[in-house]
Parts: C-alpha cells; sequence; structure tokens
C-alpha cells in the first residue's frame, strides 16, 4: 500500500491512477486496483478529509467496479496493509495477490505529475467545503470529477439536469434522439457560464478562482482527441497540455467553462466517431485506413474549433442583451478570465512546448471538416448528415 501512498505524494490521484493501470497493465487488474484505491481510502478516511474531486473520483470508481467497493466495504475499519493482503489472499473473484505485486512495481515506477490538489500528507483533519482551499485546483476526469468548491460551484440543480440529460443520450438506441438530450445540455451550460459571467464580474473582476481538470483518454487515436479536446477548450477561454506517455491532458479553465468542456467533448466526440465510421462505410476502401481516420478527426477538430468559437461569440451577445447589459462590459471580464487562465497555465506548466503539425491524408481531412459542418452544438442546430 506503500507504492500507493507515495504515488498520491507525487500528484497522482485516484482516477489518475486507475487509468495507467488499465493502460499498462490490462482491464484484468482494474478491481485490484479499484480494491486497493478504495481501501486507503477507508485506511485515511479520505471521505471527511480529502479535498472535494478527490472523493468524486473515489465514488466513480465505486460506481464502475462494484466488486471491488464491496471487498473494501467488507474490511475491517482499522484495517492493515496486511489484512488487505490477508484478504486478498482470502478473496475467490479475481482480484489476486499477484495482481497485487504487480500494481505495486508499477505505481512505484510513475514519475512525478504536477499537483492539483493537496495529496493524502496534507489534508485536514476534518474537512470544511464551505470554502475551498486556495491549493485546490481542481482534477478529474473525463467521466467528472473537479474541484468546483466555493463560489465557483455550479448549480447543482443544474447539474443534475445536465446529468439527467446525458443519461438519457447514453440509453437510448437513437443517434437523433441522443444527439438532442447531448445537445440540450450543452445548451443549458453555455447559457449558464455567460450568466455567471455577467453575475460575478462586474462586482469582483479578475476574482475568478482558475481550476485545472485531468481528461483520460483511450486507444485509438489519441492524439487526434486531444486536438479535439484543445480545440474545445481554446474556444472556451481554457487550454490544454498532453502527458502523451499516460494518455492524460490536463485542462485549465474557470470551473463553470471546464464543466461546459467536459460536456462538450464528450458529446462531439461520440458524433465524431460515428460520422467518421458512416463515412468509411460510404467511401473506397481506404476510407477505413488509420490515415484516413486520423485526417478525419483532427479536420472534425479545426472546423468544430471555429464553430464553437462562433457560436461563442453569439451566445455571449445574446446573453447581453437578454440581461441588459453592454457587450463593451462584458468583453472585459471574459478578458481577464482568458489571462487569469494564461498565468495559472504558466504556473503549473512552465516548461512545455507547442506539439508539431504535420501532412495528412486530404480525403479524411476534408471528410472530418464536412462532418464538423454539420454537428450538432445547440438545439434546432442540424446534426451531423447522413
Amino acid at each position: 500500500m506503500s507504492a500507493l501512498a507515495d504515488a498520491y505524494e507525487r500528484g497522482w490521484q485516484p482516477a489518475d491512477v486507475l487509468h495507467v493501470t488499465r493502460r499498462a497493465l490490462g482491464a484484468a487488474t482494474a478491481p485490484t486496483a479499484a480494491a486497493a484505491l478504495l481501501f486507503h481510502a477507508h485506511a485515511t478516511e479520505a471521505h471527511f478529509r480529502a479535498p472535494r474531486e478527490w472523493r468524486e473520483q473515489l465514488e466513480q470508481i465505486a460506481d464502475r467496479e462494484p466488486e471491488a467497493a464491496r471487498f473494501a466495504d467488507g474490511l475491517p475499519p482499522r484495517c492493515t496493509p496486511d489484512d488487505f493482503g490477508a484478504a486478498l489472499d482470502a478473496a475467490n473473484w479475481q482480484i489476486g495477490v499477484r495482481d497485487w505485486v504487480a500494481l505495486s512495481v508499477h505505481w512505484l515506477e510513475l514519475p512525478r505529475l504536477t499537483y492539483l490538489c493537496d495529496p493524502p500528507s496534507r489534508w485536514p483533519e476534518r474537512r470544511d467545503d464551505s470554502a475551498a482551499s486556495p491549493r485546490e485546483t481542481g482534477g478529474g476526469s473525463a467521466d467528472g470529477g473537479s474541484a468546483d468548491g466555493g463560489s465557483a460551484d455550479v448549480d447543482p440543480k443544474l447539474l443534475g439536469r445536465i446529468r439527467g440529460l446525458l443519461a438519457k443520450a447514453e440509453a437510448t438506441e437513437f443517434v437523433e434522439e441522443a444527439e438532442t438530450f447531448t445537445a440540450k445540455a450543452q445548451d443549458l451550460m453555455t447559457r449558464y457560464a455567460i450568466g455567471a459571467a455577467l453575475l460575478h464580474g462586474a462586482d469582483a473582476p479578475g476574482s475568478s478562482t482558475i481550476r485545472s481538470r485531468r481528461i483520460h483518454l483511450d486507444s485509438p487515436y489519441v492524439r487526434e482527441k486531444v486536438h479535439l479536446l484543445t480545440a474545445i477548450g481554446e474556444a472556451n477561454r481554457a487550454r490544454t497540455v498532453w502527458f502523451d506517455r499516460f494518455a492524460i491532458a490536463t485542462v485549465v479553465g474557470d470551473p463553470i467553462d471546464l464543466r461546459q468542456i467536459d460536456l462538450l467533448f464528450m458529446s462531439l466526440l461520440v458524433q465524431a466517431t460515428r460520422a467518421m465510421h458512416e463515412a468509411g462505410a460510404r467511401s473506397p476502401a481506404d476510407s477505413r485506413t488509420a490515415s484516413f481516420r486520423k485526417a478525419f478527426l483532427f479536420g472534425f477538430a479545426v472546423r468544430i474549433g471555429q464553430r464553437l468559437k462562433e457560436a461563442d461569440s453569439r451566445a455571449t451577445a445574446e446573453t447581453a442583451v437578454d440581461a441588459d447589459v453592454r457587450i463593451d462590459d462584458l468583453l472585459p471580464v471574459l478578458a481577464a478570465r482568458s489571462a487569469a487562465v494564461d498565468a495559472e497555465f504558466e504556473r503549473l506548466f512552465p516548461s512545455t512546448r507547442a506539439a508539431r503539425s504535420r501532412s495528412v491524408d486530404a480525403h479524411g481531412w476534408n471528410a472530418g471538416q464536412t462532418a464538423a459542418d454539420g454537428a450538432s452544438l445547440a438545439p434546432g442546430e442540424r446534426a451531423i448528415a447522413r
């Protein structure tokens, strides 16, 4: 268990650890990893002491690996690492000591990451969530999990509506219905974000607390997915850095914008993937090649970024009119937020370098741009052309 504790002290968080474990050692080790993560949470009383995003990640892990959660919950309250190992020995399911040894070795080799929130050694005896710690700069994954503490909290009722819409989008078998649900969720968050800027910007310009969120991506075409995430982030005044070795991206931005980016990324990635497969089915054999698909996703990302910036400008102007606020009074507030994002990004990642461009398949690029023009961004707009 010391290997996991040491990884946490080097900047890793529960969702990060589970992601790299799956990626490096295979899905079969995920239950063992989840059990260790949840055992550590019990041992450190994380549910009372950890930052909010840390607790959210643990809840998501328990939901994703229910058998591991039951295993961890069945351990004694004051269980020691030796007791944990003995329980692994006695377990008659896929968790086993052999997996545990492999995990421990892997976690010991994990490098240092940028701290996005306090590690366990810095947690208080009991956390008061009425005010966020200045060091808490968020974190999490594409599945959720961010620190939106204090005044930066998104309305829980709004998030409930958005999560409900996304759950319906995931449950339906009809493409058009799924896109409608996802687009409606995106529209709700966009208007909320602009409204929040109008509400708080004039009273406390430049006071927005900038946070960070880690997003974990899966193969294939990881680099092209990063292009899509970056384009969405830029359209929402956020910046993205990519850790290629572990397929982890970190997005830095305002908490409300991070929620928006998360929703958009999930929705548009589904749309892009569906459109890519449909384009391949309609086109010659070379449209099914990796080079075509990479170029398709890259072209889709570039065009989507342009469309989102145009949509952001329209939404900003319309919301300002609805609120009876001059656009000239709102733009400086948004500019100050962008400047704060830049400052926090440079503080967290002072030595990043821009990704180099490369040649792409022209057929795939053009097909991706065309699909992006048909992607649904808001209710009433066109869905992907079929």
